[in-house]
């Protein structure tokens, strides 16, 4: 870089590009997957319906489950911004179960096609165990050690708890909006809540939160 000149225009916008092509690959990947299933669309189909060449898809993902991983990654990412936003984290522990349902509720409402995805079986994506998938589940552990630590939790292995949390949640959005068309979103919002909060908040809490819903 020549002193006194800021970072040449020239290399943001190749990496404005750069994004902008990745994300018309994974939502051309997207929609292909999850219309005309993900074991029948080639990686060819995929640069096709996004305007690219066939190697311009490889220069950013090596394979079709790495894409895959990508497009499931990004849903992942969004809602993890969730839980680091501000009045989240300032939420009590005890607390949060029904935010936080009922805003990755809201995001399968907007993108329906995910959840279709998220319910594969990993048969039927090969490589897919290989990737580490688990950003959802290890952020849940954080947390759930945070809230048995501020005394809001019950004493569990919180490992396990946030795989079964992330399973019981998953398997009622693939209900909800695969099964049913989302139809009934509140009562399986409600219901989950329910079960988290009887399952992990410590009983004295539980108490406090009736009384007050009551009030």
């Amino acid at each position: 870089m020549i002193a006194g000149f800021g970072k040449p225009r020239w290399s943001e916008e190749v990496k404005e590009t750069d994004a902008d092509k990745r994300h018309l690959i994974m939502e051309a990947a997207r929609e292909l997957f999850t219309t005309k299933g993900y074991e029948s669309t080639t990686m060819s189909e995929v640069a096709r319906k996004a305007g690219v060449a066939v190697g311009t898809v490889y220069l950013y993902f090596k394979n079709k489950n790495d894409l895959l991983y990508g497009v499931k990654g990004d849903w992942d990412n969004e809602f993890l911004r969730f839980m680091a936003q501000p009045e989240i984290q300032a939420t009590p522990h005890h607390l949060r179960a029904r935010p936080l349902v009922e805003a990755v509720f809201k995001l399968c409402e907007q993108q329906t096609e995910m959840v279709q995805l998220m319910g594969m079986q990993p048969e039927m994506i090969g490589e897919w165990q290989t990737h580490d998938g688990g950003t959802v589940q290890a952020a849940l552990q954080v947390m759930f050690d945070e809230a048995q630590a501020a005394g809001a939790f019950r004493q569990v292995d919180s490992k396990a708890a946030s795989i079964i949390a992330f399973g019981m949640v998953n398997q009622a959005l693939l209900q909800c909006f695969v099964i049913e068309g989302g139809k009934d979103e509140v009562r399986y919002i409600n219901a989950l809540v329910d079960a988290l909060e009887q399952w992990l908040v410590r009983p004295e809490l539980l108490v406090e939160m009736r009384k007050k819903r009551e009030t």
